[in-house]
């Protein structure tokens, strides 16, 4: 009786879990678009998004399957000036921050947890993704202990707090001992997956489609250090030449003043 009593987790093992989903889900959300946000106001979003190039890069994505068409709409309703960062999802959000908000990737790529010492917004973003598998990875028995729980909670907190403010510290620990509502018992848990599931089904085109705009950069640095190398060459030749000129000249005009000098010797002596 015991046995089969422990295979399943206990209340308390459940509402952990149950948090920790709220929290990601929640108030992770919330973080990434004030995060983007303040990078893209709303009130000049549309703008933004009208822009030739950046349109084109997004419908690039659209092509590879990272953008679904509900997230294209969104991008670019009919009503261009009515699009808005309440309307996007997570997986949404943070293709927009890797793509339009000038952030370098943390060094360790944006599939794995950064180094500690990297506490940048891009690296915060990225630990975000990481502490969500993370959880995830107890979603079969749906139960997370306490101490993994007590672990988990302060990592993501100190996360968010950094990337959202310290407006956030207060609201997150109301999280940690509010009770939960039965009515949304299981509800934080099917947006995890459905988060996890959205993720997994574009990190890999993301991936490739980073390490070719890397490959593009470095493409375009050593041509831009072929062509200065080369225009250094041609520089250098150009001056010696003028250099040489400029000497001919001046010995063409002492030439000119010892003949005229010589001329003038002869004349006296004669």
């Amino acid at each position: 009786m015991s046995s089969a009593t422990s295979s399943f987790p206990s209340t308390k093992q459940a509402n952990n879990y149950e948090r920790l989903c709220r929290l990601l889900v929640d108030v992770g959300w919330q973080v990434l678009r004030e995060t983007f946000d303040r990078v893209r106001p709303p009130g000049s979003l549309h703008s933004v998004l009208a822009d030739p190039q950046i349109h084109a890069r997004f419908k690039s994505l659209q092509k590879k399957r990272v953008l679904n068409t509900q997230q294209w709409r969104k991008l670019y309703p009919v009503i261009k000036s009515s699009v808005s960062s309440r309307d996007f999802d997570s997986t949404l959000l943070v293709i927009l921050l890797r793509n339009i908000c000038g952030l370098v990737p943390p060094a360790t790529g944006w599939s794995n947890c950064p180094l500690v010492r990297d506490t940048t917004p891009a690296a915060d973003i990225a630990r975000i993704q990481f502490y969500r598998n993370t959880v995830y990875s107890h979603a079969s028995n749906a139960s997370v202990d306490d101490a993994a729980f007590s672990s988990y909670w302060k990592e993501i907190k100190d996360t968010l707090v950094r990337l959202g403010g310290a407006c956030y510290r207060d609201a997150i620990d109301d999280f940690e001992n509010e009770i939960m509502d039965p009515e949304f018992e299981g509800h934080y848990q099917e947006l995890l997956k459905q988060w996890v599931e959205n993720d997994n089904s574009i990190e890999d085109k993301l991936e490739e489609d980073d390490s070719s705009k890397k490959q593009r950069n470095q493409d375009d640095l050593l041509k831009y250090s072929e062509d200065y190398k080369r225009s250094t060459q041609i520089d250098g030749w150009l001056i010696l030449f003028l250099c040489k000129r400029l000497l001919f000249q001046k010995i063409s005009v002492l030439l000119g003043y010892l003949l005229y000098v010589t001329c003038v010797m002869v004349n006296i002596a004669v």
